[in-house]
């Protein structure tokens, strides 16, 4: 570049002489000064467009906010009566023992008089002092059972277990025909007799019967759950009056009187 170039030339393009200008630092360079400007208007107007809103809400806010005053007239005057002041604890009063004297014993000449010792009666109820002053009866540690249970067991009292029905309904061991419900249907099969002319050729009649198995395993209250003909009613009783004796049942471990309830066919073959 010549002199009178370097004199007219700015000082980037000196630097840059011979450069590729089109290279970001050659154009961040020229409009570095622009750009900074730029930055600073911006920065102000935010600047000056926040101030301008806080300005205008303040004044807003001052505009809307209004004071009403209570005319003295409408003011109701309430007479708070204050709380009762809660009665105070009585100071308990400190009951005065009875004290009797009985010092330490003190080694004296013969003829100096001392006071003579208390008895054992004087002493009861009473507590040991160096002084004798009246007062209240020294029972010493209270007892904490009270008269009205004094002696009593302290124990809580275990409760009576509740009383079972004379007859359940129900038992966890119910009662047993022996043989089992085969021997049953086996024993009915033969002992029942079909009442004449009670039941048609192919007609069959069941009456469930309901009876108490008894803890020495009798059968008894034998009632019928049905209205049946009084011919069947006795040859139900017949037959049942002839059972052996049943094994009993049992809740808790012991024999208990018990409903049972079976049924009882009557049924005539066709002919």
């Amino acid at each position: 570049m010549t002199p009178e170039a370097i004199l007219r030339s700015d000082v980037l393009d000196i630097i840059f002489e011979n450069r590729n200008k089109q290279y970001g630092a050659y154009t961040l360079r020229r409009e570095y000064n622009r750009r900074l400007i730029t930055a600073l208007i911006i920065m102000l107007m935010v600047v000056l467009c926040i101030s301008l809103s806080s300005f205008f809400k303040k004044s807003g806010d001052d505009k809307l906010s209004t004071v009403t005053i209570c005319p003295i007239d409408s003011v109701i005057l309430v007479d708070i009566n204050p709380p009762p002041d809660e009665p105070k604890p009585k100071a308990q009063v400190e009951k005065q023992i009875a004290t009797i004297k009985n010092p330490p014993p003190v080694i004296v000449p013969d003829n100096v008089k001392t006071d003579p010792l208390p008895t054992v009666d004087d002493m009861i109820d009473k507590k040991i002092g160096l002084e004798n002053i009246d007062g209240t009866p020294d029972v010493g540690i209270s007892d904490p059972v009270g008269p009205e249970i004094k002696g009593q067991a302290t124990d809580p009292a275990t409760p009576e277990p509740p009383k079972e029905p004379e007859i359940l309904d129900g038992a966890e061991f119910m009662p047993e025909y022996p043989g089992g419900v085969e021997a049953l249907r086996r024993f009915l099969g033969r002992n029942l007799n079909v009442p004449e002319d009670a039941v048609e050729p192919g007609q069959r009649i069941k009456i469930p019967v309901k009876f108490v198995v008894t803890k020495d395993g009798n059968l008894s209250a034998v009632e019928f759950l049905v209205q049946p003909d009084e011919r069947f009613k006795k040859e139900i009783l017949r037959v049942m009056s002839k059972m052996p004796k049943w094994k009993p049942g049992s809740q808790h471990g012991k024999t208990v009187n018990v409903y049972y309830t079976i049924p009882i066919i009557f049924e005539m073959p066709e002919g």
